[in-house]
């Protein structure tokens, strides 16, 4: 391969890690504009069908959610972060 090959792939890699960023930039900003107003109760009963369809489908990634959940954790409030980690306890 020569060095100008290389480069090219690089930089074909980069534009595609960027779009890819900006699909999921896009994603959060939808998920936020259909979620924002539920309250409590409504976000745990999406979450559980959720949750369920992933689980029917075979393609439910409890490590990858708690990975994710880890994540967040630092900006949540004591009384979040414990709520949080009993749901995650019962998505098992």
């Amino acid at each position: 391969m020569k060095l100008s090959e290389f480069k090219s792939k690089g930089k074909k890699q980069t534009e595609k890690q960027e779009k890819e960023k900006i699909n999921e930039s896009t994603d959060v900003k939808n998920l936020y504009e259909k979620y924002k107003d539920m309250d409590q109760n409504s976000l745990m009963q999406e979450l559980l069908k959720n949750v369920d369809k992933q689980k029917s489908d075979g393609n439910f990634d409890f490590e990858k959610l708690r990975i994710q959940i880890n994540q967040i954790l630092p900006y949540l409030t004591l009384d979040q972060q414990k709520y949080l980690m009993t749901i995650l306890q019962q998505l098992k």
